[in-house]
């Protein structure tokens, strides 16, 4: 007998509101799943991206927001608020999920005239906003993940939180690679005070972190500004080839790979809300062939984390439409390269 689906309208508290197309009913049900790990996470719930509420028990990726600033040098900064503006942007592409049996998300992307395949997205909420304890938070979902073998996606904040996601891959007991999509490389400040100016020196020390390879860094620094060390590969933008990608795949095909894209990464031309944008920056097919060739790679890609956009731009006018496609491209590659690994596995 064939299960009849309902498109799932919104969640509130305990509650789904789901619609049947066929007899144009709505209807409000109680919802208490059983058995959600992810219930016990320290987030707090929001709509979810694309409005696509998961309510199965095996999502293909999570994501999850980290609206916080406190590890900013600009004091007017607004990147905590970008995690529910980049939120409310995807709400053009609302993709309901369906009752009982979840669907996934297959967007269709018109400039490749191609199905752009994210599966089932488990959107956790926010970070809950707690100085006391926001870091702890952060590796205890960055855990759950691992230990559930599902990949991950957080939407920041400032880079610092970086590090406390970073720091919580030592849960794999593998080497990691960290590559950086940055226009700064972020090593330069004391060493006393975790910030977003200073994260990857930060994160140089943690054995487990085999490298950090630094892309796109450009424009002008003092020489105190100059930070080398022994594990940081840096690659400015003037010098990048996508051929490089290779070289390093190859000296590092041991690690699992992270992937930190700083949105001033790209040309303030193209997207100007961040807070320290430098000219020159990538292009968006540029930004998305780099994330392509990472995952083109032998090695598993753990994770990935989108940071450092603010407020100030208009959603209806499509300012934030850029990073929504890196995120789409993100949940895309990790879907399907999880796919693949799955087929190699049934045909092994």
């Amino acid at each position: 007998m064939e299960i009849r689906q309902y498109s799932i309208v919104k969640k509130e508290n305990e509650f789904l509101y789901l619609h049947d197309f066929d007899h144009d009913s709505y209807y409000k049900v109680e919802y208490l799943p059983d058995g959600a790990d992810w219930l016990e996470l320290p987030t707090v719930e929001e709509k979810p991206f694309f409005n696509y509420v998961f309510t199965g028990q095996n999502p293909d990726m999570v994501i999850f927001g980290v609206p916080f600033k406190n590890g900013s040098r600009s004091p007017i900064s607004t990147v905590d608020k970008f995690p529910n503006i980049l939120r409310q942007a995807s709400y053009k592409l609302e993709y309901e999920n369906q009752y009982p049996v979840p669907i996934p998300i297959n967007f269709f992307h018109i400039d490749s005239d191609r199905q752009i395949e994210c599966g089932k997205l488990l959107d956790i909420g926010n970070v809950i906003n707690d100085p006391s304890s926001e870091r702890e938070s952060i590796q205890q979902i960055v855990k759950f993940c691992i230990k559930n073998s599902l990949p991950f996606l957080c939407v920041g904040g400032d880079h610092s939180y970086t590090y406390d996601v970073a720091v919580a891959l030592k849960a794999l007991n593998k080497p990691i690679v960290i590559w950086v999509i940055d226009a700064h490389n972020d090593l330069y400040g004391t060493t006393h005070k975790l910030d977003h100016g200073n994260v990857f020196l930060h994160l140089s020390e943690p054995p487990f972190i085999r490298a950090i390879i630094q892309l796109g860094s450009r424009g002008y620094r003092t020489e105190k500004q100059i930070v080398d060390h022994p594990k940081v590969i840096k690659i400015p933008k003037a010098s990048f080839s996508i051929h490089l990608i290779e070289k390093w795949q190859k000296e590092y095909e041991d690690c699992a790979n992270y992937i930190s894209i700083d949105l001033d990464s790209l040309d303030p031309l193209l997207f100007p809300f961040v807070d320290f944008g430098v000219p020159g920056g990538f292009t968006k097919n540029e930004l998305i062939l780099i994330i392509q060739k990472i995952f083109e790679g032998s090695a598993p890609v753990i994770g990935a984390d989108l940071v450092e956009g603010t407020g100030g731009g208009n959603i209806l006018k499509g300012d934030y439409d850029l990073p929504l496609e890196i995120l789409i491209s993100l949940l895309n590659h990790f879907y399907t390269k999880n796919k693949l690994k799955e087929g190699g596995r049934k045909n092994g």
